[in-house]
């Protein structure tokens, strides 16, 4: 074989290759990230919220035009244990750890709905499969999401809240790095939309969440505009929700189990509450 058939066969691999790894993952339109809550099954709730765009917002004229933005509105929704805005915005260390560290117990650390066409849910590890690919050295998780458009939605929606409440309570200043350094990886022409995720059973946990809520949200004000904020978590929804134990996981005794996950009915109550609130931000941001 001569050594100019050799270096096109080379070139032919690489190129071949290196499409294959870019082109791995069916697209989404709009991508929906988040903690377990997406894993207990807020992400079918999301997928049917997103889906259902027209009929469920006031639809003008000009709305009718950003939708077609988001094509078929195929949406996928991953959800990341207990993950936060700084996990996927940390290119090392514990933070990071908490999106690619194999979890010792399952095996698996997330739950993903409509990825490559699959939409019921299935649970994966982070790190692992075409699609998943989240886990690169010295890269954040998002820096490698977006990285030559590995993933490229039309839409980001961002739910989280929980595992950093604490972190957003105790320092605004934290949570306006969290939402800086969130704006500098996302590329600038993916629309983003940030979703305080669903109060939990216990009202001590929820006047904390609601704290860092607060702060989450001033911080992603100050810190630029691509990103619309939805603080899906106030009284309305804590009205709704919080202390309901209809809305949470039981044992036999009718005790609640699982005061951090609520069920899939809360979720579709915290987002027909939202739904104005979801649907201005949705489209201030694809304008």
């Amino acid at each position: 074989m001569t050594s100019l058939k050799s270096s096109f066969i080379r070139t032919w691999l690489f190129v071949t290759c290196t499409l294959s790894a870019l082109q791995a993952t069916a697209q989404p339109d709009i991508l929906v990230l988040g903690d377990s809550q997406i894993s207990f099954g807020a992400g079918k709730e999301y997928l049917r919220f997103f889906e259902q765009l027209p009929e469920r917002c006031e639809m003008t004229h000009e709305r009718k035009k950003a939708l077609a933005a988001l094509g078929d509105r195929k949406t996928a929704a991953i959800g990341v244990r207990s993950t936060s805005l700084q996990s996927w915005t940390t290119p090392k260390g514990a933070a990071k750890g908490a999106i690619c560290d194999v979890d010792k117990k399952f095996g698996v650390n997330a739950g993903a709905y409509g990825i490559d066409g699959n939409n019921k849910r299935v649970f994966i590890q982070i790190g692992k499969g075409k699609a998943y690919q989240f886990c690169k050295p010295k890269q954040t998780a998002f820096e490698a999401m977006f990285a030559d458009g590995y993933y490229a939605p039309e839409l980001l929606v961002l739910t989280f809240l929980g595992n950093a409440a604490d972190r957003w309570a105790n320092s605004p200043e934290l949570a306006l790095e969290d939402a800086r350094r969130t704006l500098q990886q996302i590329p600038d022409d993916v629309p983003c939309v940030f979703i305080s995720s669903v109060p939990v059973y216990l009202k001590k946990t929820n006047d904390k969440r609601m704290k860092g809520q607060t702060e989450i949200a001033r911080a992603f004000q100050k810190a630029g505009k691509q990103c619309a904020v939805v603080e899906g978590f106030n009284a309305s929804t804590r009205n709704a929700i919080e202390g309901k134990p209809v809305y949470f996981r039981r044992n036999d005794a009718g005790k609640v189990k699982d005061p951090h996950h609520p069920k899939p009915a809360a979720i579709r109550a915290f987002l027909d509450i939202n739904t104005v609130d979801i649907c201005d931000a949705v489209f201030r941001v694809l304008k």
